[in-house]
């Protein structure tokens, strides 16, 4: 994994209010907003490396989703999103310089400023960028099980608190991520992230519908056909978890990470399986295909 040259500190900078730039203390809402009582509102994580917004336009079009499966008006469509993404780096980049902002984490919050649907709010900032240890993907990481379950799973909307407290509990055992398991005992994705298993040579996720399908995890799919990996999607009891020979995560900043261990106990090996490298690798390949050299491998 390569580090970057340069690291920003001094982001966000700006932050962007339907395309009207705000000093960040400036970009605040209503306490009238349904966002704040009702979790109002859906969200977007885009990686921004080597100056290019990796799969912007499906981002955008899952944000459009998500606000749909809510009854949430937008702002703007996707050319007029992406308008102000393209402004707000611009701006950067002309107050911060080029290589303060080649690399980062766009956060788009789309919400209802006041409580009037007649008003709503697309906020965007840019974070430095999240970058994972080489150790991480070399040795893998762990995970704690959360009784909890997303609401509304195909909307990436606001409504985080169960993905919060199992990030919380994760984060208390001095694990990496918090995996959610429903009322039926099983495992339907992390608190920001999509959850892989290998059983023999198949690759297992979730049913559709069921979690929040993310761009990551369907360039992963899209990979493991092209590798000849079948694919199953079918319901992952907790209680089968001996049966797992590999498991890993995906997300926009993890890519694709080894998960080798569960409530302190091993998964399988406890180490990184070939299918999970395999992936890794082949994601790693893509990912500067799009983004040039220099991506997020040695």
């Amino acid at each position: 994994m390569t580090t970057p040259t340069s690291t920003p500190t001094r982001l966000p900078y700006f932050v962007s209010y339907n395309g009207a730039l705000l000093l960040p203390e400036d970009a605040t809402i209503s306490v009238r907003s349904p966002t704040l009582y009702g979790a109002y509102g859906v969200y977007e994580s885009i990686q921004l490396w080597n100056g290019h917004f990796f799969h912007l336009p499906d981002h955008l079009a899952r944000l459009e989703e998500s606000a749909a499966l809510i009854e949430l008006p937008l702002a703007g469509d996707q050319a007029t999103v992406t308008r102000w993404i393209q402004e707000l780096h611009e701006a950067l980049v002309e107050a911060l310089g080029v290589q303060e902002v080649a690399r980062g984490m766009v956060r788009l919050f789309a919400l209802l400023e006041n409580g009037d649907e007649t008003q709503p709010a697309t906020f965007l900032w840019l974070e430095p960028p999240r970058i994972l240890p080489p150790e991480a993907y070399e040795q893998g990481v762990g995970a704690v099980t959360y009784q909890g379950e997303r609401a509304i799973p195909r909307s990436k909307s606001l409504n985080m608190l169960v993905n919060t407290l199992a990030r919380k509990r994760a984060r208390a055992a001095g694990e990496h991520e918090g995996l959610l398991v429903d009322r039926d005992g099983n495992v339907r994705e992390g608190s920001s992230s999509n959850f892989f298993v290998v059983q023999g040579e198949t690759l297992l996720l979730p049913p559709v519908g069921e979690i929040l399908d993310g761009v990551t995890q369907q360039i992963v799919l899209r990979l493991a056909e092209q590798a000849g990996i079948p694919v199953e999607r079918r319901p992952l009891p907790l209680a089968e978890r001996g049966r797992w020979d590999e498991a890993f995560l995906t997300s926009t900043s993890r890519h694709v990470l080894p998960l080798v261990r569960l409530d302190g106990q091993p998964i399988a090996a406890g180490r990184p399986g070939p299918i999970t490298q395999e992936l890794h690798r082949r994601f790693e390949t893509y990912f500067e295909q799009v983004v040039g050299e220099d991506g997020l491998r040695e």
